[in-house]
């Protein structure tokens, strides 16, 4: 076969097999349309490669990330919701940290959203000290990389920049499109320039790889990772109030669970004891369970415990 057939026949072959990307991942159009990207981006060749290369790795990524986040990521996406910014941000916590919440970078960020010390101190004012890390607080880390994304937002008008900025930083991203001359993100993510480094190329196309994945389930009701997805969605985190220096082990001899789970969604608490004006999270399921057995016994001064109460404490 001379190389002319040869290439005929591979361009054959490779658009066959991007032809039914549309089909496979039916979600493409509302995941697409979430990061503002136009819908036909999906015929990118870099990212039709990308996708084909790397899809059954990410299936198998997000199955494992699933497995570890399934209060999670009801509770991410909920609180995204909230806060008018689109649920499939989530996928930037999961590709960060695969829904570790105890997760660390070897560069030292920590927790769901992978905040540095400099930032999370300068930027969130979250606490960190020898008793508390709140990087490492499924709630209180949301609510910050919330407030971050919705910043750089109000800057960068488009979800798909803003994404990148979360990667390499604001700055670089109006960087990258004062060189290229445009917005357009096909261009900024081509490999035949250099007007943003690499990783943050490949990071944009994980991202939207993944959402595409996670959200297929709403799209394709035989989907078994749709199974998955409803089955998490039946349970989140609840901050509940507890007397301080109360152990997370005694909270969940009460609450009937295993120890290692609830310390791990409250891995910012150090000595695994609750320290004065803050909450414990539990799972949503075990709430009614905790006020019959727990918060019913208990009558603080100067304080009223409610079921709904939260304390936005710093």
């Amino acid at each position: 076969m001379n190389l002319y057939k040869i290439l005929i026949l591979s361009l054959f072959l490779n658009s066959f097999a991007y032809s039914d990307i549309r089909s496979e991942f039916p979600s493409y159009s509302y995941v697409l349309t979430e990061f503002d990207i136009d819908e036909n981006f999906i015929d990118n060749p870099e990212f039709k490669y990308f996708i084909q290369i790397h899809k059954q790795e990410y299936r198998k990524r997000f199955v494992r990330a699933v497995r570890r986040g399934d209060l999670l990521i009801p509770t991410i996406k909920e609180m995204l919701y909230e806060r008018d910014v689109s649920p499939v941000f989530v996928y930037i916590s999961m590709i960060e940290s695969g829904f570790n919440p105890k997760a660390t970078s070897r560069t030292g960020a920590g927790g769901l959203w992978q905040f540095t010390l400099n930032t999370a101190k300068k930027e969130f004012h979250l606490k960190i000290n020898s008793r508390v890390d709140e990087r490492y607080d499924p709630i209180r880390a949301t609510d910050s990389a919330i407030k971050y994304l919705y910043k750089m937002n109000r800057n960068l008008r488009a979800w798909y920049l803003t994404t990148m900025a979360y990667n390499c930083g604001e700055g670089c991203v109006n960087r990258a499109i004062a060189r290229a001359g445009t917005r357009d993100l096909g261009v900024l993510i081509s490999s035949n320039n250099n007007y943003i480094k690499a990783e943050t190329k490949k990071y944009i196309k994980k991202i939207l790889l993944m959402a595409m994945i996670g959200e297929n389930y709403l799209f394709k009701n035989d989907d078994r990772l749709g199974e998955m997805m409803y089955q998490i969605n039946r349970d989140s985190i609840a901050p509940v109030r507890v007397r301080a220096g109360e152990s997370l082990a005694n909270i969940a001899s009460i609450l009937q669970m295993d120890s290692y789970y609830l310390e791990k969604i409250n891995a910012h608490l150090k000595s695994g004891r609750v320290l004065y004006g803050y909450m414990v999270n539990i799972p949503t399921s075990r709430v009614p369970l905790f006020y019959a057995r727990y918060a019913k016994n208990i009558r603080p001064n100067n304080r009223v415990y409610s079921q709904n109460s939260y304390i936005n404490f710093k």
